[in-house]
């Protein structure tokens, strides 16, 4: 990753992703760049002023600006994620309860085109308590959707000098239904994450932590985030179409809608 960009328009709300832009790009030690996108070239200038103003406004550093005339903004950062040295910060939005405009048509959009992880950060992120990635914890069910983002976050981990760690819930209900076969359920249960994080350990010769958690999924997710400082959490997406589902379910949903710490989004490019 060679330059982060921040993707802005006139709002308030883009805005709040400039200081995730500011704390990824002085981390990664890489140019920041506020990146917006119109639909014609007579709206450029006036666009590219309107942002300028903002980043006077406040002490942003060294950030260029670029405008690009699109028909299309969701196409345009969507291929702009996709770039390999290229990091993407966004604002998801929180408006409830339909998905896509959970995190916003546009951020929705620009996840499923994109097929690399896009850093998000929702309604509550709170950018004093994570002006850095120490912690990058990923989360996983055993399924191949949420380990398709590993291999994103193991680089990722790698050129943040952050801890990398696995966190799976078992939920509550889906628990009860498992014996205790006499006192063993905790290791059955740990049996995978434990596994994982061993094989990755030995794959990239680096220090994985995992965490089981219990309990509804998106608590058990929230609640563990709550106290952390200096962390992002990553996870998948389904990223469908239309008003379906954009990320795995009500869980992510509700994860970015209330967790404080930024999140790495991926849609994995051959999901169904």
């Amino acid at each position: 990753m060679d330059k982060m960009h921040v993707a802005m328009d006139e709002s308030d709300a883009s805005q709040r992703a400039l200081a995730l832009g500011q704390h990824l790009a002085r981390q990664l030690a890489v140019p920041l760049c506020v990146t917006s996108v119109v639909a014609s070239e007579e709206r450029a200038e006036s666009r590219r002023a309107a942002l300028q103003s903002r980043l006077a406004d406040q002490p942003s550093g060294d950030v260029t600006v670029e405008v690009a005339v699109h028909d299309s903004a969701k196409d345009y950062l969507g291929q702009l994620a996709g770039r390999e040295a290229v990091g993407l910060c966004m604002m998801a939005h929180g408006r409830r309860p339909v998905p896509e405009m959970l995190i916003g048509s546009v951020t929705a959009g620009v996840v499923r085109r994109a097929n690399r992880p896009v850093f998000l950060c929702g309604p509550r992120f709170d950018a004093g308590a994570h002006r850095k990635v120490e912690v990058l914890m990923v989360c996983v069910d055993g399924s191949a959707l949420s380990e398709a983002i590993l291999p994103h976050a193991v680089a990722l981990s790698k050129r943040l000098d952050a801890r990398l760690q696995l966190l799976q819930v078992i939920d509550t209900s889906a628990a009860a239904a498992v014996p205790l076969d006499g006192g063993h359920a905790d290791v059955m249960e740990s049996g995978y994450v434990h596994g994982l994080a061993r094989r990755l350990r030995a794959d990239h010769a680096m220090e994985v932590d995992w965490e089981v958690l219990h309990g509804d999924p998106a608590d058990a997710i929230v609640s563990y985030l709550a106290d952390c400082q200096d962390t992002m959490l990553a996870m998948t997406t389904h990223g469908r179409s239309g008003l379906s589902q954009v990320v795995a379910g009500s869980v992510s949903h509700e994860v970015l809608h209330e967790a404080r710490c930024p999140v790495a989004v991926l849609r994995p490019a051959d999901i169904g």
